[in-house]
């Protein structure tokens, strides 16, 4: 499996791991019963009376159709079950009264492209739908979907908003046009940034310190590349791992650690101290970081098969990478193999490198990208909010009638009606705290549902270390590198803009062709380090000018 595909596997099922956990580590006091007082609103078009309340059940049956994608294969829905008459709909409509279908429904993102082109093409779209930000902008400027303003703020519960009011106004603002609020947007969760893995038991033989900053990591991958700390008496063993892809979100083997110690950043529209917009990747920092990829792969301290490899996962696999460059959540996944080959193998996630003034620095994820609409028209706008509310707390385990639908089953998450993965900004950290206090109490009563599966892993590591690679993998990704995403321990560099202009259209995939080819060929030495200073006016001349015009006028304050 390649690298990048791991990845985005990897991601996808943390994600969801991650979104579906219970009440994502945060301690609501008080959570909305679903027979919360209602008091009558008029009536709606329909003649069903609008009730007041996050969760309050229509009198009457609401129809509600939606267009989604969700995969049968490995859904482990029971006999009887389907993607379109299961118990998360059941529950729903038990709950509230609304009769959730599927107007259509596909099996992969290719066809729910196509699909969801020819709706909005035909203005016929369903009740509700998930959309990309260009289709919310297309749709709002048509006027085909419904201002949910007030939606939000009569309906949205507590627990719904508190996972948008995490983000500041960084998500809702997303959605919002011309003053109205014309969908609920989706969020991905802080702390996915890529964290430095190293090789700790490689360390103590070798009689070396952590490293703290970019030179110190340079000459242990040094260390581990000359002085032999597999003990084998040959020299294969890597410092850096790498990636053709050289950096980016949820990208294994990404720059991106070395990148921040040098205050370069790829792909990110930023704002200097004057308030003027520059894309990062053609900034002089950027040019200084290359330079030192450089002459890590000069000095044969990068790996230097690294832009050709079809999988790095076998240098970790089989013991021969000392540190590596990923997420939080990489014991899920190959780290898993690396203790099975080899149960000495002690990796250590750590924060590093720092800059000159002891930061760790990352730059922003995007933190949404998906837009549930309502169609304009639609006799119950509200209800989209109050099934979001319901799926929630049944997602959370939040509501006593939720927790044994399909209990030990692992029935996907995506047969709930809405597949809009909301959760707190700083969860992960989040879990991490309160799975800790569990830990320390020895006591895990006062947790919920899934945490109570993770506390059972980490005492089960701690008493039989690597026994169980299942235990070792929740223990290291939950206990041990959660608590490196901890935002007090991080300064993150915000990007200003993650739309689409006009230009971008017609020009951005040139520009980013341009950008990955001429980074990696300098990187491996295909051109010299000054080819950079080609680049940037190259990129300029190519639209790179117009477009950032284009995101200063998007973004003017």
């Amino acid at each position: 499996m390649k690298a990048t595909k791991l990845a985005f596997t990897l991601a996808t099922a943390v994600a969801f791991m991650t979104a579906c956990s219970n009440n994502g580590g945060q301690q609501e006091t008080s959570s909305p019963s679903s027979s919360a007082a209602s008091t009558d609103g008029g009536s709606s078009p329909s003649g069903n009376t609008v009730q007041s309340g996050a969760f309050s059940r229509y009198d009457q049956p609401v129809s509600l159709a939606i267009g989604k994608m969700v995969s049968t294969q490995g859904s482990n829905l029971p006999s009887g079950d389907t993607a379109d008459d299961n118990e998360y709909y059941r529950y729903v409509e038990k709950k509230l009264n609304v009769k959730v279908t599927n107007e259509w429904r596909v099996e992969n993102p290719e066809a729910y492209a196509q699909k969801l082109s020819v709706s909005i093409a035909s203005r016929q779209l369903p009740d509700a739908i998930i959309v990309d930000e260009k289709q919310l902008h297309q749709l709002a400027d048509a006027g085909l979907i419904e201002d949910l303003t007030d939606v939000y703020k009569d309906y949205a519960s507590p627990q719904i908003k508190g996972y948008y009011e995490s983000y500041g106004d960084r998500v809702l603002s997303r959605a919002t046009i011309d003053g109205k609020l014309m969908a609920f947007p989706n969020t991905q969760i802080g702390g996915q940034q890529i964290l430095t893995w190293i090789r700790q038991d490689w360390l103590d033989k070798l009689n070396l310190q952590e490293p703290k900053t970019l030179d110190e990591l340079a000459a242990v991958a040094k260390a581990f590349v000359d002085n032999d700390p597999d003990g084998n008496n040959q020299k294969d063993t890597y410092g850096f791992l790498g990636s053709a892809a050289l950096s980016g979100w949820g990208t294994f083997w990404g720059f991106d650690p070395i990148f921040g110690a040098l205050h370069a950043y790829r792909g990110q529209w930023l704002r200097d101290a004057s308030g003027n917009i520059s894309y990062s990747s053609i900034l002089p920092e950027m040019k200084t970081a290359l330079g030192k990829l450089h002459d890590y792969y000069q000095d044969g301290i990068l790996d230097k098969q690294f832009a050709i490899r079809s999988d790095q996962n076998d240098q970790v696999a089989s013991g021969k990478a000392g540190i590596v460059f990923a997420p939080w959540w990489i014991p899920y996944g190959v780290f898993s193999d690396s203790i099975k080959n080899d149960p000495k193998a002690e990796w250590k996630p750590l924060s590093v490198p720092f800059d000159e003034k002891g930061k760790f620095n990352i730059y922003d994820q995007n933190p949404t990208a998906q837009f549930l609409v309502v169609k304009k028209g639609y006799a119950h706008p509200e209800a989209i909010a109050k099934v979001l509310n319901v799926e929630y707390q049944g997602i959370r385990q939040l509501d006593p009638d939720s927790k044994d639908i399909y209990k030990g089953l692992n029935v996907n998450w995506a047969n709930w009606p809405f597949t809009l993965q909301i959760d707190y900004e700083n969860v992960v950290y989040d879990t991490y705290v309160t799975l800790k206090k569990a830990v320390d109490a020895k006591d895990p009563s006062s947790l919920p549902g899934e945490m109570k599966g993770w506390y059972d892993a980490i005492m089960k590591n701690n008493e039989n270390p690597k026994k169980d690679i299942a235990a070792w993998a929740d223990s290291t990704a939950r206990f041990l590198a959660a608590p490196q995403t901890k935002p007090d321990n991080l300064n993150i560099e915000r990007n200003v803009f993650f739309g689409q202009t006009k230009s971008m259209d017609l020009k951005w995939a040139t520009l980013q062709k341009l950008e990955n080819e001429t980074f990696l060929k300098i990187i491996v030495g295909d051109e010299p380090v000054d080819k950079f200073d080609d680049f940037v006016k190259d990129w300029k001349r190519l639209g790179g000018d117009q477009i950032t015009q284009e995101v200063a006028a998007a973004v003017k304050p």
